[in-house]
């Protein structure tokens, strides 16, 4: 039977806690120094850990009970969030995406196993993309192909501005347009922090009173932000793949000297160091 994972704040803890003992489900001995309980009984399974992380079966008596236990944030329409991947790969796009999620579906996601991508499987990153994207929530990306990216950055430059300045005009254009889509009294945004002097000037733009925009470290806490990163990195996975296919080769397996010059700028980002000393000496 599948498993899935996440993580509980100590009010949902409480939460869940209670939900067990007014059920009297059967709580097993936990088996390490770790597990804080185990529950096993009418085909509900779940082991609560001390850092939070409770690990559960799908079943839907699981998930009907855990939706009761986890904390629905109230006060917004919609809560948004963006993120984006390929910043630091030297070849494919540049993926930003934005999520606008209700209360609800925060919580629909999280037991979908919606978390910090980083701590997710590349394989699994895959399925849950897939799984967000058949919810058919409100979504919005841009992706800058290599030509797109490499001219963007250079007119960047140009106006004595660099990567962060381009970033930052990315995560404001995502967001501004999945505002635009969307109908709400209260929304609250959150971006995960990367420059907040240049993110904020950005986001002047958007500013309404019916909008709370947050700058946060570790922003894939939040799970509007980490849907984004989920997605953008299925989409980049997915624009990769296409670069491979139209031009026959191994992106993710080559170096910019195994790329013939001829493509190069079509399918890397030229300001990094090991494309630009490649082009030069071409």
């Amino acid at each position: 039977m599948a498993t899935n994972s996440l993580i509980l704040s100590n009010n949902e803890i409480r939460n869940l806690k209670t939900i067990i003992k007014e059920n009297g489900l059967n709580n097993q001995n936990i088996t390490s120094e770790y597990e804080l309980l185990r529950v096993k009984d009418k085909n509900i399974n779940l082991i609560l850990y001390k850092t939070g992380k409770l690990v559960f079966n799908d079943t839907s008596e699981t998930l009907n009970m855990l939706n009761s236990s986890l904390k629905l944030e109230t006060g917004y329409d919609y809560f948004l969030g963006s993120d984006e991947t390929g910043k630091g790969e030297w070849y494919g796009p540049l993926v930003v995406v934005a999520t606008a999620l209700k209360p609800e579906e925060i919580i629909k996601l999280r037991l979908m196993g919606v978390k910090d991508s980083k701590v997710i499987k590349p394989t699994k990153i895959i399925e849950i993309a897939r799984q967000i994207l058949e919810t058919k929530i409100p979504y919005n990306s841009l992706i800058l192909n290599p030509p797109t990216y490499n001219k963007l950055y250079i007119d960047f430059k140009k106006e004595g501005k660099n990567l962060n300045d381009l970033m930052a005009w990315a995560h404001s254009r995502v967001i501004g347009e999945l505002l635009n889509r969307i109908e709400f009294n209260q929304a609250k945004v959150v971006i995960d922090r990367f420059d907040r002097e240049k993110t904020e000037k950005r986001f002047k733009k958007l500013e309404d009173p019916r909008i709370k925009f947050i700058q946060k470290d570790r922003g894939e806490s939040e799970i509007p932000v980490a849907a984004a990163s989920i997605l953008a990195k299925y989409l980049f996975k997915r624009e990769v793949q296409k670069l491979d296919e139209t031009y026959k080769i191994n992106l993710k397996n080559s170096s910019p000297e195994g790329i013939n010059p001829e493509i190069l700028s079509d399918v890397a980002k030229e300001h990094f160091k090991n494309v630009k000393n490649y082009l030069r000496s071409d």
